[in-house]
C-alpha cells in the first residue's frame, strides 16, 4: 500500500488545532458569567470533540486523551445543566494550556510528553464523579429554580476536589499565585491566542476573491500605464512645439526688441534733452516683442516643471507596476502546490496495474518540488493517469519479449517535471517498444482518416494518434496502442492552455511531453488584430511569430495559401478571415502580414493575422453562457484601455486540420475510478481520509457537514459515503436518514466513522441505515476490508 505523508497531515492538524484551541480559550472563561451557557457549552463541546478526533487520526494519543477529558467535563455540564464553578474553569484552562504546549512542541519537531496527561487524570475523574453526585441529588424539574441548592454545593465540592487531589504545580503563568484576585485566573486576550508554525487556514474562495481584486487592479494599472504613455507622447509634442515657438519668438525679439523705425517720432518732452544714444527709447512694437519673449520664457519654465512632474508620475506608475506584480506573484504563490503531491498519487496505481498486466515495472519520479497552480494541479491527474496506463498496458513489453530484445526484464516508467520560463514541462517516459508509425498510418487509412496516397512526415503520422476517430480495436493491433483516448487527453490539456507532444524510437521507448502554464491566474498572451479588433492567444501555445510572405505561385487574384514553408517544412496555415467566416479583412486596405505558429498535437500550424503588436500579462476570465457554444474562444481579457478581448483557442481553430471532429459534449472516460465522499467537520480527518483513499486509486469528494454532503451528492455520483456523527449544521444521524430516504441515493453504502464508541451510538446509526460503524482512530486493514466488501478495492 502507498504511504501517506504524515508530515503534511500534521501541518493540517496544527492549523486546525490553532483554531479550536482559540475557540476554547475564549469560550471557557465566558461560562462563569454567561446568562445562557447552553450555546457556549455546545460550541466548546464541539471544538473539544473535533480536536480529540483530529489528534487521534494523526496518532497524537496524549493530546487526544486530554481533549477527551475536556470533552467529558463539558459534556457533563451540558447535559446535567449545572453551574460551572471558577475552579473548574481554571482546571479546564490548565488542561487547554497543556494541550497547547504539546502542540507547540509538535510544531517544533518534538514528541508528545507522556507525563502531561497524568497531571490532570485524577482531578478529572474526581470532578466527574462529583458532577454525577450533584446531578443525582438535584431537585426535580418541577421544583422552582430558586429552590435548587445542590449547585452551590457542587461549587464547594469542586473546590474540595481540586484541593484534595492537587498534583505537581503547573508553570506560574498558568496557575495564579496564592492570594491573587479571582479575576487573575482569567487569561487575558493575548495570553489565550495560540499560534503554531508560520501558516494560517484560508478559504480558497477568499484567495479567488483576492485574485479577482488583483485582476481589477491590474486592469486599472494597465490603463494608467497606457494613459501615462499617451501623456508622455503628448508632452513630447508640446515640448517640441514649445521649442519651435521659443526659436521663433527669439528671432522676432532679436529683430525688433531694440529697433526703432525711421519714421518713429518721439514727442515726449522729457526725452528732448537726451540724444539718440544717451537714453533707450521703445515704441509699441518693441514693448510687444519683449512681452512675448517674457511670456514664452514663463511657458518654457512651466513646461520644464510639467516635464519634471510627468517624470515623477511615470516613476510612481512604474513603482505601482512593480508593487502590483509583486503582490500578484505572492498571492499566486499561495495557490501553488508541489507537483510531487500529484506524483505520489500514481505510485500505488502503477504497482497494481503492473501486477494486473503481469509485468515488472520500476516507477521513477523527479522534480517533485516544482510548483504548479492548484487549478492546473487538479486537472492533470486524469490525462497523466491515462498516459501512464497506456505505457503499462501497451508500451512496456512482457518480461520474455524484453529479455529477447536484450533489455532488462523490468520495464521503466519515469514521471518528471521542470520549469521552463513561464511554463511547466511534464514528461512521461517509458523504455518500451516505441510506436510503430507504419502501423499507425495503416490503421488511420483503414478507418478512412487518411487517404492512401497521402504523404505524411513522421511527425504528422504521430499526430494521428490524437485523432478522435482512432478506435480501441485499432489500438490493440499496434505495438504500443497509444491511440486510445489521446484525443480526450489533448482536449483536457488544451482546456488549461497546455499542449501535448510525443517522441518515440523503436525498441527504445516513448516520451509524452506536456507543457502547461505554471499559473492560471496570470497568463502571458500575444495580442493580434483582425479588422481592427483585438484578440489574444496564450503565449504558452505559440511556437513563434513570423512575417507572412505569400508563395510566389499565388499570382492569381483571390488565390489562397494552404501551406507555408516554416524552417524547411511545409506547415498548414489558415487565414483569420477564414476562421471568422469573413469575406475579407475590413476595407481591404490592410493585408494579413503575420503568421502565429502554434503547436497542436505534434503538428505545427499557422494562423495568418493582420498585425501582432504586443505581448503582455493578462488575467483570463471564463466566457459566460452567451458565448458557451463558441468553442474557439476559451475566455476573455480586458485591455488597459478597457477593450474586451476574446481569447482564441488554437486547438479548436485547427481541429479539422488536426483530424479531430468537433465535440459537442466532454468525453467521459469509461475507466474512471470509484468515488468516495468523506464527510467530517475536521480538516485533518478529511485530509487523512482523502490521502488514504487516493493512495488506493479512489477519487475523493469532501464535505464539512451533512448539508454540504447532500449538495455534493446532487452534483456527483459516489460509490461510498464515510461520515462522522457529530458535525455542525447537519449531524451524521440526519445525513444517514436523509440519504436512505432519497431513492437515487439509498443504494450507496455508508460507513460511520466517529470517536463515539458507546453501543447506543452504534445501534442508532445502524438502525437509521448505516452499513458499517468504525471508531477513530481506525485500523487501515479494517477500512480496506470494508472497501473490498463494497467492491472498491480488489481482493489481494
Amino acid at each position: 500500500m502507498g504511504k501517506i505523508d504524515k508530515s503534511e497531515l500534521l501541518e493540517y492538524f496544527l492549523a486546525e488545532a490553532e483554531d479550536y484551541l482559540n475557540v476554547l480559550s475564549f469560550g471557557i472563561p465566558q461560562l462563569e458569567n454567561a446568562a445562557d451557557r447552553t450555546p457556549i457549552l455546545e460550541e466548546l463541546f464541539r471544538a473539544a470533540h473535533t480536536l480529540k478526533g483530529a489528534a487521534a487520526i494523526v496518532k497524537l494519543s496524549v493530546t487526544s486523551r486530554i481533549a477527551h477529558s475536556l470533552e467529558d467535563i463539558l459534556d457533563a455540564f451540558k447535559n446535567k445543566r449545572l453551574v460551572v464553578p471558577k475552579d473548574t474553569i481554571e482546571l479546564m484552562l490548565q488542561m487547554l494550556d497543556a494541550i497547547a504546549q504539546i502542540v507547540r512542541d509538535i510544531s517544533s519537531g518534538k514528541e508528545e510528553d507522556d507525563t502531561v496527561e497524568g497531571k490532570f487524570a485524577t482531578r478529572v475523574q474526581e470532578l466527574l464523579a462529583t458532577l454525577e453526585e450533584a446531578a443525582e441529588v438535584e431537585a426535580p424539574a418541577e421544583a422552582p429554580a430558586e429552590a435548587v441548592e445542590p449547585k452551590e454545593a457542587l461549587a464547594e465540592a469542586t473546590v474540595a476536589v481540586a484541593e484534595a487531589v492537587e498534583v505537581k504545580e503547573p508553570p506560574a503563568e498558568v496557575v495564579p499565585a496564592a492570594g491573587a484576585a479571582v479575576e487573575a485566573a482569567e487569561p487575558k486576550k493575548d495570553e489565550m491566542e495560540y499560534s503554531f508554525g508560520n501558516f494560517i487556514r484560508l478559504d480558497l474562495r477568499k484567495i479567488e476573491d483576492m485574485f479577482n481584486l488583483i485582476g481589477e487592479v491590474t486592469i486599472l494599472k494597465n490603463h494608467m500605464l497606457k494613459k501615462s504613455k499617451d501623456a508622455g507622447d503628448l508632452s513630447e509634442e508640446v515640448l517640441f512645439a514649445g521649442k519651435r515657438l521659443m526659436e521663433e519668438v527669439n528671432r522676432f525679439a532679436e529683430r525688433h526688441a531694440y529697433s526703432i523705425s525711421d519714421n518713429t517720432k518721439f514727442v515726449d518732452p522729457l526725452f528732448s534733452e537726451f540724444g539718440e544714444l544717451e537714453f533707450d527709447r521703445y515704441d509699441e512694437q518693441n514693448i510687444f516683442s519683449r512681452k512675448v519673449q517674457e511670456l514664452t520664457e514663463d511657458i518654457a519654465e512651466a513646461m520644464k516643471e510639467l516635464m519634471g512632474f510627468y517624470e515623477t508620475f511615470q516613476d510612481d506608475i512604474k513603482t505601482l507596476d512593480r508593487v502590483v506584480n509583486s503582490l500578484r506573484s505572492d498571492l499566486s504563490d499561495s495557490r501553488m502546490m508541489d507537483i510531487g503531491r500529484l506524483f505520489q498519487r500514481f505510485v500505488r496505481p502503477v504497482k497494481e496495474m503492473a501486477k494486473e498486466a503481469g509485468k515488472k515495472i520500476e516507477f521513477h519520479v523527479s522534480g517533485q518540488s516544482t510548483k504548479i497552480d492548484r487549478v492546473i494541479f487538479e486537472k492533470l491527474f486524469d490525462p497523466l493517469m491515462h498516459m501512464i496506463r497506456n505505457s503499462i498496458g501497451h508500451g512496456i513489453e512482457g518480461d520474455e519479449e524484453r529479455a529477447g530484445k536484450g533489455k532488462k526484464r523490468e520495464g521503466t516508467i519515469s514521471l518528471s517535471a521542470r520549469r521552463e520560463g513561464i511554463n511547466i514541462v511534464i514528461e512521461i517516459m517509458d523504455d518500451g517498444a516505441g510506436i510503430n508509425t507504419g502501423r499507425v498510418l495503416e490503421e488511420a487509412i483503414k478507418q478512412g482518416l487518411v487517404s492512401r496516397d497521402a504523404k505524411l512526415s513522421r511527425e504528422e503520422i504521430l499526430s494521428l494518434i490524437f485523432l478522435h476517430g482512432f478506435s480501441t480495436a485499432a489500438a490493440t493491433d499496434m505495438t504500443s496502442g497509444r491511440g486510445v483516448g489521446m484525443n480526450a487527453v489533448r482536449n483536457q490539456i488544451a482546456n488549461i492552455n497546455g499542449t501535448v507532444e510525443l517522441t518515440t524510437e523503436t525498441n527504445r521507448g516513448t516520451t509524452f511531453r506536456i507543457r502547461v502554464p505554471s499559473s492560471m491566474a496570470i497568463t502571458n498572451v500575444i495580442v493580434f488584430t483582425y479588422s481592427n479588433i483585438e484578440f489574444v492567444i496564450p503565449a504558452s501555445l505559440i511556437e513563434e511569430v513570423i512575417q507572412y510572405e505569400p508563395p510566389d505561385e499565388l499570382s492569381e487574384e483571390g488565390a489562397e495559401a494552404s501551406t507555408i514553408n516554416y524552417r524547411g517544412t511545409n506547415i498548414l496555415v489558415k487565414k483569420v478571415s477564414e476562421v471568422f467566416h469573413a469575406g475579407g479583412n475590413g476595407k481591404g486596405e490592410k493585408k494579413e502580414n503575420y503568421v502565429i505558429v502554434c503547436s497542436v498535437s505534434n503538428k505545427k500550424l499557422g494562423l495568418i493575422v493582420d498585425d501582432v503588436f504586443a505581448q503582455e500579462e493578462a488575467i483570463i476570465k471564463p466566457v459566460n453562457r452567451f458565448l458557451e457554444g463558441l468553442s474557439i474562444y476559451s475566455g476573455i481579457t480586458i485591455s488597459g484601455d478597457g477593450k474586451v478581448r476574446l481569447v482564441v483557442n488554437p486547438l479548436k481553430i485547427f481541429e479539422e486540420e488536426a483530424g479531430a471532429v468537433a465535440i459537442s459534449k466532454p468525453e467521459v472516460e469509461s475507466e474512471e475510478g470509484r468515488r468516495v465522499l468523506v464527510v467530517d467537520d475536521s480538516l485533518s480527518v478529511r485530509k487523512y481520509l482523502a490521502a488514504f483513499f487516493t493512495a488506493r486509486n479512489l477519487k475523493v469528494y469532501s464535505a464539512a457537514n451533512g448539508a454540504e454532503a447532500l449538495k455534493e451528492l446532487e452534483q456527483n455520483d459516489v460509490d461510498l459515503i464515510v461520515a462522522d456523527l457529530e458535525m455542525p449544521v447537519m449531524h451524521g444521524y440526519e445525513l444517514v436518514s436523509r440519504v436512505r430516504a432519497i431513492e437515487k441515493l439509498r443504494h450507496i453504502p455508508i460507513i460511520v466513522l466517529t470517536s463515539r464508541s458507546a453501543g447506543k451510538h452504534k445501534e442508532k446509526a445502524l438502525e437509521l441505515g448505516a452499513d458499517e460503524y468504525m471508531v477513530k482512530p481506525f485500523e487501515e486493514r479494517t477500512m480496506e476490508d470494508a472497501l473490498r466488501k463494497y467492491a472498491l478495492l480488489q481482493t489481494s
